[in-house]
């Protein structure tokens, strides 16, 4: 009986499904080298597999980029003695004709397509009746008719002031 006991003391008997065994698998896993590069080693069996943010393409573009501009700006410092004409487009003769031409013919194009649609009336129907409306209650209006004088701000009770008051009254009238 007691070595049996003393048997089943030194070996351990723990269930593979517990969380605690579950974790140190996990853990093994995430901790072992060998798991840490197998995807590197499959992806160098695969191919290259460089991104474009590292910092050696970046150094590349960057260097690329100054040398172009580098060669672009020393080409133009050899041609600056070669150019011929003038500064600005509004100096060139040539480009300066060129311009007028082109704003004579906008506004010959333009003044085309005013005349072309100058003549055409586009009244609509029901607007005839509101214009004769408009000139017929003009006729009619007394406002127009009526010009009163100028109201004097005297004593009123002065008899020349009464007397310009009804001359003033029967000349409106």
């Amino acid at each position: 009986y007691t070595e049996a006991w003393d048997a089943d003391k030194t070996s351990i008997h723990v269930m593979p499904d517990t969380p605690t065994i579950l974790l140190a698998k996990a853990n093994a896993a995430n901790v072992s080298h060998k798991h840490y590069q197998k995807a590197w080693d499959e992806a160098k069996a695969k191919s290259y597999d460089i991104r474009a943010d590292a910092i050696p393409i970046k150094h590349a573009k960057a260097s690329r980029d100054i040398a172009s501009e580098y060669k672009y700006k020393e080409t133009h410092e050899k041609q600056k003695g070669h150019y011929i004409g003038c500064r600005t487009a509004k100096e060139d003769p040539k480009l300066s004709l060129a311009a007028r031409a082109m704003l004579l013919q906008n506004d010959r194009l333009y003044r085309k397509g005013y005349h072309d649609t100058k003549a055409q009336v586009h009244i609509p129907v029901d607007a005839m009746s509101v214009m004769a409306a408009k000139e017929c209650q003009t006729l009619v209006s007394d406002v127009d008719y009526r010009q009163y004088l100028h109201q004097w701000t005297c004593l009123p009770d002065q008899n020349d002031v009464i007397h310009a008051r009804k001359a003033y009254d029967l000349q409106s009238d």
